[in-house]
């Protein structure tokens, strides 16, 4: 996605209490090639940069020895980040071209893509580029058990971070990445590294929707992606006599389901959008994440469609289909949901597509 001058990348930093995403940030913020960068913090003590303080602008302001920006946010996001651009327009600081956003261990993710997404000022300045979840190796399990703010970071990120990885086995990494690739089948997963500017890749190239998540989606709907022992894979299959949406559900404890809905004829854009706002508006908070690869009626390019919650991200038009598939090009979404049954949301499309061809 190709942005204008004025429209700057933001990128989401989130992670459980301790789970080290204010070290992966202070390593990040290092040299030449992090300069252009303004960091959005709670507060500047819950991140270690004050061997990289230079000097301060204003009382939430400070800026790094490369030449960073760095804020303190104690007030609205919303608030901080028209500020801080307000502050980049005057000259008061160097002229970032991006952002990157630390929240709170206890945060959410799903309001802080609201402002970015919905609030007309912010997103007149700012666009969403990718969201990245730091998750403590250590502690990771219990955390899974007891905090409902651990699963919605991890099923609202574009990517994961194990840390502390040399703190645990490789067995128990192993176990950690199946179980976090079974909750959040789109994210790309990898452990700490320890190079700047792999770290700098990882924060602020864009996520791709390409290949990464179409591959996820034939491994889900082929009923390929293993959840390890005792996890196991549910499929459902039955007989066809007509084109109909087809759903393959990974069920997953903490009531987390990821699914793969195909749709094997060419969708009607309006009847689709529809659906799915209605979809969103009754059960959105059930709905943890959408993302999907569209074939839509009289449109050789496929549409992608990214959504956390009751949040749809502007849909992107791609010039090809990635894996160049062979005859008749079906749609495929992904579903990451809680407590909602599968062919719940398989019915509800097909229920709606009849009503609609009644009434026409």
């Amino acid at each position: 996605m190709s942005l204008a001058y004025d429209i700057i990348p933001v990128t989401l930093v989130t992670g459980f209490l301790g789970s080290g995403k204010s070290t992966l940030l202070a390593d990040v913020l290092t040299g030449e090639a992090a300069r252009d960068t303004a960091v959005l913090v709670n507060e500047f003590g819950e991140i270690g940069l004050d061997h990289l303080l230079m000097g301060e602008v204003d009382a939430q302001t400070v800026l790094l020895e490369n030449g960073c920006v760095c804020c303190s946010i104690r007030s609205e996001l919303k608030d901080a980040l028209a500020a801080l651009f307000s502050k980049r327009a005057r000259g008061d600081v160097p002229a970032f071209s991006r952002v990157a956003i630390e929240t709170t261990g206890l945060a959410t993710p799903a309001p802080i893509i609201a402002t970015l997404l919905a609030d007309p000022v912010i997103r007149s300045h700012y666009a969403l580029n990718v969201t990245v979840t730091v998750v403590d190796a250590v502690n990771a399990e219990l955390q899974r058990e007891r905090y409902p703010e651990w699963l919605a970071q991890i099923s609202a990120t574009d990517r994961i971070v194990i840390s502390k990885a040399d703190l645990v086995g490789a067995q128990q990494v192993d176990a950690l990445r199946i179980a976090l690739a079974a909750l959040n089948p789109l994210a790309e997963i990898v452990t700490r590294a320890s190079s700047a500017d792999a770290l700098r890749d990882l924060l602020f190239i864009p996520a791709r929707f390409v290949p990464d998540a179409v591959q996820s989606m034939n491994r889900i709907g082929a009923g390929t992606l293993h959840l390890g022992e005792g996890g196991g894979t549910r499929l459902s299959h039955r007989a066809e006599t007509q084109p109909q949406p087809r759903t393959q559900p990974q069920t997953l404890s903490n009531a987390i389901t990821s699914t793969c809905l195909t749709i094997d004829i060419p969708i009607d854009w309006q009847v689709f959008t529809l659906w799915f706002t209605l979809l969103l508006n009754r059960h959105g908070d059930k709905i943890l994440r959408v993302k999907g690869l569209l074939s839509l009626e009289g449109s050789d390019r496929p549409a992608v469609l990214h959504a956390v919650q009751h949040l749809v991200h502007p849909v992107l038009h791609l010039d090809v289909w990635p894996d160049e598939p062979q005859g008749p090009r079906a749609s495929r979404l992904v579903f990451i949901t809680e407590g909602i049954d599968a062919h719940a949301i398989e019915n509800s499309y097909q229920r709606f597509r009849a009503v609609l061809a009644q009434a026409a």
